[in-house]
């Protein structure tokens, strides 16, 4: 019996840091989301200015981190004003909340959770606890 309890106790204990609990808010839901700190992630949406697809990928881990950035010369260079090399700028970044608005829609996929915003709008998603 006391192995059973012990067990009972230490199995969450060692999945625990695994876990990324987080909260995902649009523009009329809330919902919480169990994440694990190996997936990945990404957004697409159309940039509003340009007309051209823009992809950002990114890994769970103890925040949202390793990101890059996907699109075209004209895009990048309307973000950047080619002071930067954006990869270079975003691959260094370490988030726990990562906010998008879009007026043309987009979709995220978090490990194996995806959202969808048709006619524009925002989410943001933020991770509980940071570790």
């Amino acid at each position: 019996m006391r192995k059973i309890r012990f067990l009972i106790f230490i199995v969450p204990v060692c999945l625990l840091p695994m876990l990324r609990p987080a909260v995902i808010t649009t523009d009329n839901h809330t919902g919480l989301l169990l994440l694990l700190r190996w997936q990945s992630g990404h957004i697409c949406f159309v940039n509003s200015v340009t007309q051209k697809p823009v992809t950002i990928h990114f890994r769970i881990k103890d925040k949202f981190r390793d990101f890059s950035f996907f699109t075209d010369e004209t895009t990048e260079n309307y973000y950047t004003s080619g002071f930067c090399d954006l990869n270079a700028t975003v691959s260094r970044e370490a988030r726990d909340r990562l906010s998008f608005c879009s007026v043309k829609g987009m979709s995220l996929r978090l490990g194996w959770h995806e959202f969808y915003l048709k006619d524009g709008g925002c989410l943001t998603v933020k991770l509980l606890w940071s570790f």
